[in-house]
């Protein structure tokens, strides 16, 4: 009969530690998510910005204008950076259906070719 006491205390305790550990698991799953979440809301932001009709944007619905991608390919990534208002660094990194790179600019940092 003790035995069997004993059996259920250790069973108690094994489910109070497996509960303890998906909680943990669960807050640090959280914190990340806020930590990266602003990165992920930088990114589409700046996709918004170079694909949809804006100052800095070179394609809209699909169709690139060579003019606006000329200009951003002989912007200094500093510049670039700057007239889209971004916090982070990035890499923007497009080829055409031929595999050719029709734009690579990113931070050093950022191996973007």
């Amino acid at each position: 009969m003790m035995k069997n006491k004993k059996q259920k205390l250790n069973l108690k305790i094994d489910e109070i530690t497996l509960v303890l550990i998906v909680t943990i698991i669960s807050i640090i799953v959280v914190v990340y998510d806020k930590i990266n979440e602003p990165i992920r809301m930088e990114a589409e932001k700046i996709t918004e910005m170079i694909l949809n009709e804006h100052d800095i944007s070179f394609a809209n619905n699909g169709v690139v204008d060579e003019s606006r991608l000329e200009k951003i390919r002989n912007m200094d990534y500093n510049d670039f950076k700057k007239s889209l208002d971004a916090k982070n660094d990035f890499c923007v990194y497009m080829e055409d259906g031929n595999g050719n790179i029709i734009l690579a600019k990113g931070t050093d940092r950022l191996d973007c070719r």
